[in-house]
Protein backbone atom coordinates (compact mmCIF):
# COMPACT_ATOMS: atom_id res chain seq x y z
CA UNK A 1 0.00 0.00 0.00
CA UNK A 2 1.03 3.58 -0.68
CA UNK A 3 0.27 6.52 0.54
CA UNK A 4 -0.71 9.54 -1.42
CA UNK A 5 -0.11 12.47 0.71
CA UNK A 6 1.53 13.79 3.97
CA UNK A 7 -0.44 12.45 7.21
CA UNK A 8 -2.84 14.96 8.32
CA UNK A 9 -3.14 13.62 11.50
CA UNK A 10 0.85 12.99 12.17
CA UNK A 11 2.26 16.36 10.10
CA UNK A 12 5.80 17.40 10.01
CA UNK A 13 6.17 19.08 13.14
CA UNK A 14 3.95 16.92 14.91
CA UNK A 15 4.85 15.70 18.23
CA UNK A 16 5.92 12.47 18.88
CA UNK A 17 2.76 10.73 20.62
CA UNK A 18 2.78 9.57 23.77
CA UNK A 19 2.56 5.40 24.31
CA UNK A 20 4.09 2.55 26.32
CA UNK A 21 4.62 -0.79 24.38
CA UNK A 22 6.17 -3.91 25.22
CA UNK A 23 9.81 -4.87 23.77
CA UNK A 24 10.44 -8.30 22.99
CA UNK A 25 12.19 -8.55 26.35
CA UNK A 26 8.55 -8.27 28.05
CA UNK A 27 9.81 -4.65 29.07
CA UNK A 28 7.23 -1.82 29.23
CA UNK A 29 8.80 0.98 26.80
CA UNK A 30 7.73 4.96 27.52
CA UNK A 31 7.85 7.03 23.82
CA UNK A 32 9.52 9.79 27.17
CA UNK A 33 12.32 7.50 27.29
CA UNK A 34 13.13 6.82 23.64
CA UNK A 35 14.27 10.32 21.87
CA UNK A 36 17.98 10.26 22.05
CA UNK A 37 20.40 12.76 22.32
CA UNK A 38 19.86 13.57 18.18
CA UNK A 39 16.40 12.24 18.24
CA UNK A 40 14.64 8.92 17.90
CA UNK A 41 13.47 7.22 14.71
CA UNK A 42 10.05 5.28 15.02
CA UNK A 43 9.66 2.27 12.47
CA UNK A 44 6.32 0.43 12.10
CA UNK A 45 7.47 -2.70 10.78
CA UNK A 46 6.49 -6.57 11.11
CA UNK A 47 7.93 -10.30 10.25
CA UNK A 48 6.62 -11.21 7.02
CA UNK A 49 6.28 -8.62 4.64
CA UNK A 50 8.80 -8.63 2.01
CA UNK A 51 9.36 -4.97 1.35
CA UNK A 52 10.28 -5.02 5.20
CA UNK A 53 12.73 -7.73 4.26
CA UNK A 54 14.50 -6.43 1.64
CA UNK A 55 14.88 -3.04 3.69
CA UNK A 56 15.95 -4.68 7.20
CA UNK A 57 20.01 -4.82 5.93
CA UNK A 58 19.66 -0.97 5.77
CA UNK A 59 17.43 -0.07 8.79
CA UNK A 60 20.26 -2.49 11.11
CA UNK A 61 23.05 -0.41 9.34
CA UNK A 62 21.02 3.02 10.20
CA UNK A 63 20.75 2.00 13.44
CA UNK A 64 23.89 0.94 13.92
CA UNK A 65 25.85 3.95 12.46
CA UNK A 66 23.90 6.44 13.98
CA UNK A 67 23.23 5.09 17.69
CA UNK A 68 26.56 6.15 18.85
CA UNK A 69 25.70 9.95 17.45
CA UNK A 70 22.73 10.01 19.60
CA UNK A 71 20.09 8.41 17.12
CA UNK A 72 17.79 6.25 18.90
CA UNK A 73 15.67 3.83 16.57
CA UNK A 74 12.97 1.23 17.43
CA UNK A 75 10.17 -0.68 15.66
CA UNK A 76 7.02 -1.05 16.16
CA UNK A 77 5.18 -3.97 14.93
CA UNK A 78 1.18 -3.45 14.75
CA UNK A 79 -0.24 -6.34 12.52
CA UNK A 80 -2.90 -8.75 13.86
CA UNK A 81 -1.22 -11.93 14.83
CA UNK A 82 -4.52 -14.04 14.42
CA UNK A 83 -4.44 -13.28 10.93
CA UNK A 84 -0.99 -13.13 10.31
CA UNK A 85 0.87 -15.63 12.71
CA UNK A 86 4.19 -14.91 11.55
CA UNK A 87 3.53 -11.40 13.06
CA UNK A 88 2.92 -12.92 16.22
CA UNK A 89 4.79 -11.11 20.10
CA UNK A 90 6.75 -15.36 20.20
CA UNK A 91 7.80 -14.88 16.61
CA UNK A 92 9.12 -10.98 16.99
CA UNK A 93 11.27 -12.49 19.81
CA UNK A 94 12.53 -14.91 17.68
CA UNK A 95 13.38 -12.44 15.03
CA UNK A 96 15.24 -10.00 17.34
CA UNK A 97 17.42 -12.54 18.61
CA UNK A 98 18.33 -14.43 15.25
CA UNK A 99 19.15 -10.96 13.60
CA UNK A 100 20.47 -9.55 16.79
CA UNK A 101 18.42 -6.55 16.01
CA UNK A 102 20.53 -2.81 17.37
CA UNK A 103 17.24 -1.51 18.22
CA UNK A 104 14.26 -2.46 20.49
CA UNK A 105 11.11 -4.12 18.47
CA UNK A 106 7.84 -3.29 20.51
CA UNK A 107 4.57 -4.77 19.71
CA UNK A 108 1.23 -2.88 19.46
CA UNK A 109 -1.40 -5.50 20.25
CA UNK A 110 -3.96 -3.15 20.21
CA UNK A 111 -2.84 -1.02 17.09
CA UNK A 112 -3.43 2.21 19.33
CA UNK A 113 -0.01 3.27 18.51
CA UNK A 114 -0.07 2.49 14.36
CA UNK A 115 -3.69 4.84 14.61
CA UNK A 116 -1.55 7.29 16.80
CA UNK A 117 0.81 8.02 14.06
CA UNK A 118 -1.46 7.56 11.17
CA UNK A 119 0.55 4.51 10.04
CA UNK A 120 -0.51 2.74 6.74
CA UNK A 121 2.21 0.30 5.81
CA UNK A 122 5.28 -1.18 6.50
CA UNK A 123 7.81 -0.07 6.54
CA UNK A 124 7.01 3.05 7.28
CA UNK A 125 9.31 5.53 8.91
CA UNK A 126 8.93 8.53 11.36
CA UNK A 127 12.21 10.71 12.40
CA UNK A 128 12.16 12.57 15.27
CA UNK A 129 14.59 15.62 16.76
CA UNK A 130 15.55 15.82 20.26
CA UNK A 131 12.84 17.76 20.96
CA UNK A 132 10.18 15.45 20.12
CA UNK A 133 9.41 16.95 16.62
CA UNK A 134 8.65 14.82 13.67
CA UNK A 135 11.25 16.05 10.91
CA UNK A 136 10.72 13.29 8.77
CA UNK A 137 8.09 11.06 7.28
CA UNK A 138 8.43 8.06 4.88
CA UNK A 139 9.84 4.97 2.82
CA UNK A 140 13.73 3.99 3.87
CA UNK A 141 14.68 4.02 0.21
CA UNK A 142 13.16 4.17 -3.41
CA UNK A 143 13.90 -0.03 -4.01
CA UNK A 144 12.55 -1.62 -0.79
CA UNK A 145 11.81 -4.82 -1.69
CA UNK A 146 15.18 -5.18 -3.61
CA UNK A 147 18.03 -3.94 -1.90
CA UNK A 148 20.63 -4.50 -5.14
CA UNK A 149 18.18 -1.50 -7.05
CA UNK A 150 18.21 1.03 -4.44
CA UNK A 151 19.46 4.56 -6.52
CA UNK A 152 18.22 6.69 -3.27
CA UNK A 153 18.23 6.11 0.65
CA UNK A 154 15.69 8.49 1.76
CA UNK A 155 16.17 7.77 5.67
CA UNK A 156 19.87 8.04 5.72
CA UNK A 157 19.80 11.19 3.83
CA UNK A 158 17.23 12.52 5.96
CA UNK A 159 19.23 11.25 9.79
CA UNK A 160 22.64 12.81 8.08
CA UNK A 161 20.68 15.80 7.57
CA UNK A 162 19.29 15.62 10.57
CA UNK A 163 22.48 14.97 12.69
CA UNK A 164 24.27 17.81 10.45
CA UNK A 165 21.01 20.20 11.90
CA UNK A 166 20.25 21.20 8.60
CA UNK A 167 16.53 21.39 7.44
CA UNK A 168 14.78 17.98 6.28
CA UNK A 169 14.88 17.79 2.38
CA UNK A 170 12.72 15.89 1.25
CA UNK A 171 10.94 16.19 4.48
CA UNK A 172 8.10 13.58 3.01
CA UNK A 173 8.63 10.65 0.90
CA UNK A 174 5.59 8.26 -0.31
CA UNK A 175 6.53 5.21 2.20
CA UNK A 176 4.96 2.01 0.18
CA UNK A 177 4.81 -1.68 1.29
CA UNK A 178 2.29 -3.71 2.74
CA UNK A 179 -0.50 -2.37 4.52
CA UNK A 180 -0.86 -3.03 8.35
CA UNK A 181 -3.10 -5.78 8.77
CA UNK A 182 -5.74 -4.20 11.29
CA UNK A 183 -8.02 -6.56 13.35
Amino acid sequence: MERVSPSSKLPIGSLLPKFSLKDCSGDLISSEALIGSKGLLVVFSCNHCPYVKGSETMLIEIARKYSAEGLTTIAINSNDAVQYPDDSFAKMQEKSQALNLPYRYLHDETQAVAKLFDAACTPECYLFDSSAKLVYHGAINDNQKDPGGVKTRHLTLAVEQLLAEKPIAPSYVHPFGCSIKWK
